[in-house]
């Protein structure tokens, strides 16, 4: 009799969650926090009998009923016990790096961030003289219209942060990949690559550059990598001591809090912005579509044609380095602005963490251009 009773208490576990949550689904938080669209339910038939087994579970993992309320109650005991993440973790998949004060890392990528943190993912020659033909032929292109082509890699988190990261994570060496990349480009190709690494470890000796409870660097950190730019095409890099950095909010969370169901929890992180730059240019903003433009009376006349990533929204601060700025995430419009603006210079900012778009993204922004 008793284990009947404890065999029906465990039918009635498992039931609860899938018979109640519909019902209260739409009163707790039940968002997907995670930066990736959630695997839909796949369909089952002869074609798909191999490859159903992995895609179910991938559907039943991503839609979980109570997900979020699970992971919360999971990271508030690792903060209870005072365990951080593990390398296993970090190794299988865990989207969140939970690391020392609170700061928190993405795994991102497929773990390409975590790699590159470890420094074991170096490219084969071949692949880089591969990777290398997309960047020329990308240059190449926009020099018949008279516009000059830059690249900037934004840095993981992680790479300017190692101190905050769990102390079971050792990278093997301290060269990355995209030391290799930049280092290979610049010295093979007529292609200005820049890497905002340097700079960035520089400047983080008092003051904060990525934002503790999200994947991406803060107003101030987008200030340094548009001094890296300011730097190259002017000669000039005015540092954080030169400006001064204000408290613009506080109590800020992020997309890595929400990941883990803690963003009215992991919440104490204040929102910078830099003040004092260029006082006597003046800069106007508006918007187009998803795009940003600026113009300004910043003493380089030429215009910027600033082709991004997420990234690219804190270092709005270059418009009052050029006159004419425009800040764009949609490719499928490259062609047209390239065409009808005619821009003095293109410039392509990465996070480095995306591998596939250093890899790839000038190929296909040259395929854009080639199209009649």
């Amino acid at each position: 009799m008793k284990n009947k009773v404890i065999f029906c208490l465990f039918c009635l576990c498992l039931m609860v969650p899938a018979v109640t949550f519909p019902f209260v689904k739409g009163y707790i938080d039940s968002e997907n926090h995670e930066n990736r669209v959630f695997a839909e339910m796949p369909r089952l038939s002869i074609q798909t009998l191999a490859s159903f087994p992995k895609q179910f579970d991938d559907y039943f993992n991503d839609h979980l009923p109570y997900k979020n309320q699970l992971v919360m109650t999971n990271t508030m005991k690792n903060d209870l016990l005072g365990v951080g993440t593990t390398a296993m973790e970090y190794m299988t998949g865990s989207m969140v790096i939970r690391g020392k004060d609170n700061w928190l890392f993405y795994n991102a990528e497929k773990q390409q961030s975590f790699n590159d943190y470890l420094c074991n993912n170096l490219y084969e020659e071949e692949e880089l003289a591969e990777i290398a033909k997309g960047y020329v032929k990308l240059q190449d292109k926009l020099k018949e219209q008279g516009t000059e082509l830059v690249v900037i890699f934004a840095t993981n988190k992680e790479q300017v942060y190692p101190e905050y990261m769990p102390s079971s994570i050792v990278p093997v060496g301290s060269y990355s990949r995209t030391d290799q990349l930049v280092e290979y480009l610049n010295a093979n190709t007529p292609v200005p690559v820049l890497y905002t690494k340097e700079a960035l470890r520089k400047e983080k000796e008092g003051h904060q550059l990525f934002y503790k409870y999200d994947t991406h660097w803060n107003n101030v950190g987008g200030f340094v990598g548009g001094q890296v730019l300011n730097e190259y095409f002017h000669g000039e890099y005015v540092s954080l001591d030169e400006v001064s950095c204000k408290a613009k909010k506080t109590n800020v969370s992020g997309d890595l809090a929400r990941m883990l169901s803690m963003g009215n929890v992991y919440n104490d992180d204040t929102e910078w912005a830099v003040k004092g730059y260029k006082k006597d240019v003046k800069v106007k903003k508006s918007r187009d579509g998803n795009d940003y433009v600026f113009s300004s009376n910043a003493e380089d006349k030429r215009s910027l044609l600033v082709y991004t990533d997420s990234f690219g929204y804190a270092m709005m601060g270059i418009a009052k380095d050029y006159a004419d700025v425009r800040f764009s995430r949609n490719t499928d419009n490259f062609k047209y602005y390239c065409d009808t603006m005619q821009p003095d210079i293109v410039v392509l900012e990465m996070v480095e963490r995306w591998r596939e778009g250093q890899e790839t993204w000038c190929s296909g922004l040259y395929d854009l251009l080639d199209k009649p």
